[in-house]
C-alpha cells in the first residue's frame, strides 16, 4: 500500500522500503521538482533545483530528516536541475549523471551564470559543480540498500537527457512536463519526439516522476508528444519556412498553445522557444551545445 501526503511545496510517497519526498519550487523557480528518496540508512537526492531560496529550503528539508545525504543524481543539463549542487552536496557526497549530462554541465554552467546572475542577483549560486560519477546506460548505483539504474537518452528536451529507474519508478527529468508548458528552446524537437517513442516502450507500467508537475503514468509521455506535435505544426504554419517568428506570430502561437493546454502555467515558455522550433523546422539549427537558443533562457 502506498501512502501519499500532499503539502503546498512537498509531497511524500511511502513504500515499505523507502519514502519519496517531492520539493516543488514556486513559479519564480519554474515549479521544478527535486526528489528525496529516504531510506533507513540515508537520503538520495534527484535534481538540485534552481534558485538559492529554494535550494536552501531543500537543504533544510534534507536536514529535517536527520539522515545523511548518500548521493545525488542529475537527470539533465539545465540549471534548474543542477544549480543547487554546491550547496546541497558536500565534498564527500557523490554526484552521479550520465556522461553526456556531466559534459554538458561543464560546458554551459559558467555561461549560464554570467548571463543570469545579473538578473537574479543573490538568488543565483556563485559556483557550480560538475557531476563526478559518470554513468552509461545500464549502469547501476547502490545507495541506502536501493539500486538505481541510469538510462541515457541523448538530446531531447535538453542537449543531454536521461532518466533514472528505482524499481518501477522512473525519474524522468524534463522528458515530459506534466501540466505545464514545456521548455523547447534547445531546438531538439525531432530527437525529443523519437526519445518519447522509445522511452514509452521502456517505461510502460512505471510511475513517472517528472521535473515539472505531479507524478503520473505513461500517458504523460503521450501528452508531451501531442503537445510537441501541435506546437511544431503551428510554428510551421506561422513561420512558412522562416527560421524566426514575428512578434505578432509569436503572440498567435501563444494563444493557440494556451487553448491547447488551458490553465497551465509557464505560458511565457511558448514564446521563448518559438524561434528555436522555427529554426529547427527550417533546417537552420546546429545541434551542438553552442547553439544560440541555448543561452537565451534559464532552463
Amino acid at each position: 500500500m502506498i501512502n501519499v501526503e500532499r503539502n503546498a511545496a512537498d509531497m511524500s510517497e511511502r513504500t515499505s522500503q523507502y519514502r519519496i519526498h517531492t520539493y516543488s519550487a514556486a513559479e519564480a523557480g519554474l515549479f521544478v521538482n527535486s526528489y528525496l528518496i529516504e531510506t533507513a540508512e540515508g537520503v538520495v537526492l534527484v535534481d538540485a533545483n534552481l534558485l538559492l531560496s529554494d535550494i536552501r529550503a531543500l537543504a533544510a528539508r534534507i536536514e529535517a530528516l536527520h539522515k545523511p545525504l548518500l548521493g545525488v543524481f542529475v537527470t539533465h543539463a539545465h540549471p534548474d536541475h543542477f544549480n543547487g549542487l554546491p550547496v546541497l552536496a558536500g565534498d564527500g557526497v557523490p554526484v552521479y549523471a550520465a556522461a553526456g549530462v556531466a559534459d554538458t554541465i561543464a560546458q554551459i554552467a559558467d555561461a549560464k551564470r554570467a548571463q543570469w546572475q545579473p538578473v537574479y542577483g543573490d538568488e543565483w549560486p556563485d559556483g557550480h559543480r560538475v557531476p563526478d560519477r559518470r554513468l552509461a546506460t545500464g549502469d547501476t548505483v547502490e545507495l541506502g540498500s536501493l539500486r538505481f539504474t541510469m538510462h541515457s537518452v541523448g538530446a531531447a528536451e535538453s542537449h543531454a537527457d536521461s532518466y533514472l529507474m528505482l524499481e518501477d519508478r522512473a525519474f524522468i527529468g524534463d522528458l515530459a512536463f506534466n501540466g505545464t508548458h514545456p521548455y523547447t528552446a534547445d531546438g531538439h524537437g525531432d530527437s525529443w519526439l523519437m526519445a518519447l517513442d522509445a522511452v514509452a516502450e521502456e517505461l510502460d507500467g512505471a510511475t513517472l516522476y517528472p521535473g515539472h508537475g505531479a507524478p503520473g503514468g505513461i500517458g504523460m509521455l503521450a501528452d508531451q508528444r501531442r503537445y510537441l506535435m501541435m506546437l511544431r505544426e503551428t510554428v510551421g504554419r506561422l513561420a512558412g519556412g522562416a527560421s524566426r517568428l514575428t512578434d505578432a506570430q509569436r503572440e498567435e502561437l501563444t494563444v493557440v498553445m494556451t487553448r491547447f493546454l488551458p490553465d497551465a502555467p509557464l505560458t511565457w515558455m511558448i514564446g521563448l522557444g518559438a524561434d528555436a522550433v522555427a529554426a529547427e523546422l527550417a533546417g537552420a539549427v546546429d545541434s551542438g551545445v553552442g547553439t544560440a537558443p541555448t543561452e537565451t533562457v534559464v532552463a
